[in-house]
């Protein structure tokens, strides 16, 4: 059966991401996210920041799930970011570098859906060797959706 999230993740919202700092990585997801949204990059940023400061959206081994829910927000925007170079400064809950950002944005008004998509994307990139799977898929947009699709 297909993760819940799946449906939402098209290819070209899987970036290679360039950026070596946490904040650059962000402002990469943003001005992305920006472009496939009726919200401006201020307002997402804003959004994003808000939510790390709360507590650090590094999970561990490698992982990063940024997540913000916003009042109107068309529909659930999924961005997969593979990092170039691992970004030291993420602040990961297990002190290691982030491989991998994957990141939601949804409606927040409709939390149980939220809460299903985040779990199914959690579920998914938690499985043995998903994430090496997709950094060793290096730029292959295909193959990172078949990957995270099945």
């Amino acid at each position: 059966m297909k993760p819940e999230f799946a449906k939402y993740l098209q290819q070209d919202s899987i970036l290679l991401l360039e950026g070596e700092t946490k904040k650059q990585v962000f402002e990469d997801i943003v001005q992305h996210a920006a472009t496939r949204c009726t919200m401006d990059e201020d307002q997402i940023r804003d959004a994003v920041w808000k939510r790390e400061r709360m507590m650090t959206t590094g999970v561990g081994k490698g992982l990063a799930l940024p997540h913000i829910r916003v009042n109107g927000f068309p529909s659930p925007l999924i961005i997969v970011g593979i990092c170039k170079n691992p970004v030291a400064d993420y602040k990961s809950l297990d002190n290691q570098p982030i491989n991998l950002v994957v990141f939601l944005a949804a409606d927040e008004r409709d939390q149980e859906a939220y809460l299903k998509l985040l779990g199914s994307i959690s579920s998914k990139v938690k499985e043995e060797g998903v994430i090496a799977e997709i950094l060793t898929a290096g730029d292959d947009r295909a193959k990172i959706q078949e990957i995270l699709s099945r």
